[in-house]
């Protein structure tokens, strides 16, 4: 019978071959990321072009004192409110339906176009109020604003 194996020496690879090794991972990671890594360095242009970069630099190099200065201010009793209502306004704006916001504010920037090509002397009698309610347009717009107010109401 075979002697049990009790000395295992394992392949050691020369300094050399590990730094020929990680090289060519290197290499070869650039290479299949070479868009985004071209994309990378613009946006680093860029930003370094706008000074903001070293801006970020120098807040991470003394973020304990950047922190601490922000922290004071926001503690300022003018900035208490704000802080509080913060978290409301981001759940407020989680539960509002977007599409339907959208859909008003587009009617009612249309509307104010309209609006604003009026002239300031124009005047409607009540025979006129009356006339319009036939328009289909403006019978729509005043049932949606009817509809509004009684589902607000609710």
């Amino acid at each position: 019978m075979a002697s049990p194996i009790s000395d295992i020496k394992r392949m050691e690879l020369s300094e050399a071959d590990v730094h020929k090794q990680n090289l060519d991972e290197v290499t070869k990671a650039v290479s299949d990321n070479k868009e985004a890594i071209l994309k990378g360095i613009d946006l680093l242009a860029t930003i370094n072009k706008s000074g903001t970069l070293d801006m970020v630099n120098a807040f991470v190099k003394h973020k304990e004192e950047a922190l601490e200065n922000v922290m004071g201010e926001l503690n300022k009793p003018q900035y208490s409110a704000t802080l509080e209502n913060l978290s409301k306004l981001f759940f407020f704006a989680g539960e509002l339906n977007v599409d339907e916001i959208q859909y008003f504010s587009e009617k009612l920037n249309h509307g104010m176009e309209v609006a604003s090509t009026m002239e300031d002397s124009e005047k409607t009698s009540y025979m006129e109020l009356f006339k319009a309610l036939k328009d289909p347009e403006i019978n729509r717009s005043i049932t949606m604003l009817l509809k509004f107010l009684r589902g607000m109401g609710k």
